[in-house]
């Protein structure tokens, strides 16, 4: 009798938590949608209330209407956007979608702020200024410097037919400012009145020459997931096709082109992940797709950290549905496997209650499916573990074990620790066709 109750205690509490995961997903789902809905009209620099919770901060002496789904407003009217993180009670989970024109000639980055995120307006612009299409013609390329002399440090070099947007000039107009720094007006071309440019001093700061939201400081919470399918809160930004944006994150200065995910961490560093294309940073190092690296500042420097894998098993559940370009994401073993050091009893420390852990400490091969005739995914040495979320029976009779969709690892490979009888027995996914 006693071992039928305890049953009965564990199939309720299990189908509570499926429960509870379940609408959570719903929810999740749902208020993506929503923001697909409501915020289909929206323009160039503005911001859309896409799901509640979404609070704004106007700048000083304007009023906006800013409280409900669908509502939009000017990004050069505010200082911050603040979304909400998910709350099973009032079944909210904040989003806001933004279309930011920055430094591009055409088209819009477009932002989708969600979670537990705050973003900070860094520009002072009051309204869109003017930019104006140049090109840079002298064959060896051309120097960018920090100031309007030919004397003023080197910001970095522009290769010969660049493309760049000019947002201002010096009083006679011999040199010309984009956003990162100054080109002497006898190296490029242009087919409009630069003279309608607005007028820069020589020491303008970031915040006198970057449109609204170019610049801008952003809070986030991380590994705040609400539930299985739902990701962490974050900001993700996409660029059109094959065009480049210059902004400046939390005081670094980024050359993108793609679809990112940006996000902080409790001590106050950036984490960019690059989901798709390319980010250039600190003079000119890259970070490819499926890449992740943390920057901060030490004292008045920022400093950046060394590539590594983005976290795969969390981009899943990105709202990516909400983006003009649809991409495949990257695969990666980030948030997938987790290293440990081997005779350390590392596999103790959990109990039977545990959420199931497989380790292993031989090289193994992670499959595509529950059988060694799906495809190898990724070789990986011993020495690491997942954290499977189902089982199957495999096609050759043995068990697998699902890290995520799509990974598999054989049972018999692996030691494992926690409730992983309890892990649910799925249908293998079918076979790939020879």
């Amino acid at each position: 009798m006693r071992r039928i109750v305890i049953l009965f205690i564990v199939i309720i509490t299990s189908g509570s938590v499926l429960a509870q995961s379940v609408d959570c997903a719903a929810i999740t789902q749902k208020a993506i949608e929503s923001t697909r809905k409501v915020c289909t009209t929206l323009k160039q620099n503005q911001a859309c209330y896409g799901n509640a919770k979404v609070e704004i901060k106007p700048r000083a002496n304007v009023r906006l209407a800013f409280a409900k789904a669908g509502d939009v407003a000017p990004l050069a009217s505010l200082e911050t956007i603040t979304t909400s993180p998910f709350d099973a009670d009032s079944k909210t989970w904040g989003l806001a979608l933004l279309n930011i024109r920055a430094d591009l000639l055409d088209g819009n980055l477009t932002a989708l702020v969600f979670g537990q995120a705050s973003i900070g307006n860094g520009s002072e612009a009051s309204n869109d200024f003017v930019a104006l299409e140049i090109t840079v013609t002298e064959p060896k390329g051309a120097i960018l410097r920090a100031e309007p002399k030919a004397d003023a440090a080197v910001v970095r070099n522009v290769y010969s037919g660049s493309r760049e947007q000019a947002i201002g000039r010096v009083e006679d107009g011999s040199w010309i400012r984009i956003a990162d720094g100054w080109l002497s007006k006898d190296v490029i071309r242009s087919t409009s009145d630069l003279s309608i440019l607005q007028v820069l001093e020589s020491n303008s700061t970031i915040s006198d020459v970057y449109a609204p939201m170019q610049t801008f400081t952003l809070h986030t919470d991380l590994e705040d997931s609400p539930c299985a399918g739902a990701p962490d809160s974050g900001l993700i930004l996409q660029t059109p096709s094959d065009v480049s944006t210059n902004l400046v994150v939390n005081g670094a200065a980024l050359n993108i082109t793609g679809t990112l995910l940006l996000q902080t961490t409790a001590d106050s560093k950036t984490v960019l992940s690059v989901l798709e294309g390319e980010v250039f940073y600190a003079d000119g190092k890259s970070l490819k797709p499926a890449e992740r690296l943390e920057y901060g500042f030490q004292g008045n420097d920022i400093v950046y950290g060394s590539p590594s894998e983005y976290d795969y098993a969390n981009a899943r559940y990105l709202p990516l549905v909400l983006f003009p370009r649809e991409f495949e994401l990257p695969f990666a073993l980030g948030g997938v496997i987790f290293p440990f050091t081997p005779g350390t009893g590392f596999l103790q420390t959990f109990t039977a209650d545990s959420p199931c852990v497989a380790a292993w400490t031989v090289d193994v091969n992670l499959r595509g499916g529950p059988g060694t005739n799906y495809p190898i995914r990724r070789g990986v040495n011993g020495g690491f573990y997942g954290k499977p979320d189902a089982r199957a029976v495999g096609s050759d009779g043995a068990v697998w074990w699902r890290l995520v969709d799509g990974v598999w690892i054989a049972a018999d490979n692996t030691a494992a620790a926690g409730a992983c009888g309890t892990l649910p027995l799925v249908t293998p996914p079918p076979p790939p066709s020879k």
